[in-house]
């Protein structure tokens, strides 16, 4: 779960946040001249520039380390990160430089600001394109540092960082640990979510879902999941609540909750569509499979946030199978499942609910097919729907439990007889004057006799 706010270009190497006097001694002028002359090296000669700010740590060292000595490691750092893709640096050579880095952030020889983005600078690199166990031990040895400084909110943004690099490696035992660390420093004594930490206890939670997630633990999922649509004293960035809602989407599906499903993938569309997130093209399509789970009568491709993605090859496979769904076409609904394959089947969370929805939409199908009926061979409704008899009869069953057919199977004949109903009030009427006017006759006949 990276965050916009690791993105740091250092590129003037924070040098504004340093004020110098007139009076400072030689010796100090003299690193800061050295420090200059190895940075404008680097675009020439990196062994120079690394030689030369070797120099520079080195004087630093002996006479009782300074922000030049800081500025000249980090530096170092830099290269050495640059070079490791090519074989130049070890990642031994990589630690070493990191570790006296830290060594001047733990003694407070730079200032804090400069020490956090300078550390959010290196936790960037390393997170593009570094060997997984080289980031892992690199956050690990941040986060010594970190908590030695109390620098809680580093601290936090780091140990997000490492969160996701467990999810990704599975290493479930060392997440739960660190995630059950994490969340604890979100709650008060009463165990309540500490106001300023509401939307630090939201991350940490779109963590824990994720895990429970790759775990398939449903009822964990459940708990953290309600547990984070509760909290109310949080602005999370948009991807995260995104994550939330895409979760809590995929639980409702699990429980077969359609409506609810359908309500939470809308939410998360909107939120990774605010983020810039490509995601929200898939959270679309899922939105559209739990809309025709729950049967709407909205077609959620129709609505103004979605227009926008009506050219996307992935949406555009969705379009032709709810065109062909609302208009009941069941040859069109085959049809598009086989040639969208990749679009719509490929994706392995809609393909768990495929059959799912084929039995909506037959059953939709059904009722609209013997609508005008009195009677009808089962047989022909399951021509009808390309299925086999025994199936047409066992979705005929369920509409009828579900009283949605008001009719009943004669299965000596394999037959359908459906029970007309009527709502014609003028039938009521002519039906209500007829008995008045029985009971009138009657009276006058009964004066008569009398």
């Amino acid at each position: 779960m990276s965050d916009e706010e690791f993105m740091f270009d250092d590129g003037d190497d924070g040098d504004y946040d340093f004020e110098y006097e007139e009076n400072s001694d030689s010796g100090e002028l003299s690193l800061e001249t050295k420090y200059y002359n190895a940075k404008t090296q680097r675009e020439d000669d990196l062994s120079v520039a690394l030689s030369e700010f070797a120099e520079v740590v080195s004087e630093d060292e002996k006479e009782g380390s300074s922000e030049w000595g800081f500025k000249a490691t980090k530096q170092t750092l830099k290269i050495q990160l640059k070079q490791s893709a090519d074989g130049q640096a070890t990642q031994q050579q990589i630690f070493e430089t990191y570790d006296r880095m830290l060594a001047y952030i733990s003694k407070s020889i730079v200032a804090r600001n400069y020490a956090e983005k300078s550390i959010n600078s290196m936790l960037e690199r390393v997170s593009l394109g570094m060997d997984p166990a080289f980031t892992r031990e690199f956050y690990e040895k941040t986060l010594v540092v970190l908590k030695q400084t109390r620098n809680d909110r580093l601290w936090l943004r780091t140990s997000l960082r490492l969160g996701k690099l467990l999810l990704d490696q599975r290493d479930f035992k060392k997440l739960a640990s660190l995630l059950d660390e994490l969340k604890r420093s979100c709650l008060d004594d009463a165990g309540n979510v500490i106001l300023e930490r509401g939307t630090q206890m939201l991350e940490v939670n779109a963590m824990l879902l994720g895990m429970y997630v790759e775990l398939e633990d449903a009822r964990k999922l459940k708990d953290v999941y309600l547990e984070s649509v509760g909290v109310r004293s949080a602005i999370p960035h948009p991807r995260i609540m995104g994550f939330i809602r895409e979760c809590g989407g995929k639980m409702y599906m699990a429980e077969r909750n359609w409506e609810n499903a359908q309500a939470n993938f809308f939410d998360a569309f909107k939120n990774y569509d605010e983020a810039g997130s490509p995601q929200r093209v898939q959270m679309l399509k899922y939105l559209v499979l739990a809309s025709m789970l729950s049967e709407s009568e909205v077609n959620p491709l129709s609505s103004p946030e979605a227009r926008s993605y009506e050219a996307d090859p992935e949406i555009i496979a969705m379009t032709k199978l709810v065109r062909a769904y609302e208009k009941q076409q069941v040859n069109d609904f085959e049809r598009v499942l086989e040639d969208h394959s990749d679009a719509i089947l490929g994706d392995r969370f809609i393909a768990r609910f495929v059959d799912d929805l084929r039995r909506t939409f037959r059953m939709l199908t059904l009722q609209s097919i013997v609508a005008p009926y009195t009677r009808v061979r089962i047989s022909s409704l399951a021509h009808r729907l390309r299925i086999d008899v025994a199936e047409a009869e066992e979705l005929l069953i369920a509409l009828i439990l579900d009283k949605r057919l008001r009719a009943s199977i004669d299965q000596e004949n394999s037959i359908l007889l459906l029970q007309q109903e009527t709502t014609d009030e003028s039938q009521y009427d002519a039906v209500s004057n007829w008995t008045s006017g029985l009971e009138s006759m009657m009276k006058q006949a009964l004066t008569i006799l009398s």
